[in-house]
């Protein structure tokens, strides 16, 4: 059985599926909206609103995100192949009312 020797130069690493631009080491970049209207709840916030976050993972439907003392629940998300640095994915999310 011959062995097989290897040369002294190394091959280029790969690079991990994970590190996209819009991604960084701590996570994945979103961008967030809630539409008042879209709430019947007496105690949903009154004002749409919009902001970005980054997660360890992009949340899924039916998830909860929490953001100034406000539970919400996503209800469809957008994902986006990026390119160029920016986010990785549009979240809509309506107010979540413990029920």
């Amino acid at each position: 059985m011959a062995t097989k020797k290897t040369s002294g130069k190394s091959s280029k690493p790969s690079e991990s599926p994970l590190s996209t631009p819009a991604s960084s080491g701590r996570g994945f970049k979103v961008q967030v909206f809630y539409l008042a209207a879209s709430s019947n709840s007496p105690s949903a916030p009154t004002k749409d609103a919009l902001w970005f976050a980054t997660y360890p993972i992009i949340p899924r439907i039916g998830d909860c995100v929490f953001r100034d003392g406000v539970y919400y629940r996503v209800e469809r998300v957008f994902l986006y192949e990026n390119l160029a640095a920016g986010w990785c994915a549009d979240v809509e999310v309506t107010f979540y009312g413990r029920r």
